[in-house]
């Protein structure tokens, strides 16, 4: 009896969260891909992806053997990627630009944080 109470509890429960209301996601905004492995923006492993809602200042190390490239930019004007060679976004930089689809390979500079 116990446990087909609590499978109606449970069938409860996911009835009303299928009925209720869904928020959508929020816009991704800007978005881009981190080749480690590929200098050419080919590579289908060992890719990392700098979003914008994880902050303006991302750590993510990329080999200087890699490469960046912008998928998404809701807002080109105002947004564009650039890697730093140190981390919390210090150092020297290395522009990759506002442009979607666009590969930079980072010819050899080790990139251990991102912004936008």
């Amino acid at each position: 009896m116990r446990s087909s109470s609590s499978l109606s509890f449970i069938a409860c429960g996911l009835a009303s969260l299928a009925a209720g209301q869904r928020t959508p996601d929020p816009s991704a905004v800007f978005l881009a891909d981190l080749f480690s492995t590929a200098a050419d923006c080919g590579a289908t492993t060992g890719v990392k992806a700098f979003l914008y809602s994880r902050g303006a200042c991302q750590n993510i190390a990329i080999p200087g053997t890699g490469s960046a490239r912008v998928r998404y930019n809701e807002r080109p004007a105002e947004l564009s990627l650039t890697g730093w060679t140190g981390k919390d976004c210090t150092g020297e930089k290395v522009e990759v630009g506002s442009t979607v689809g666009v590969c930079v390979s980072l010819d050899g500079t080790d990139v251990a944080s991102w912004s936008y």
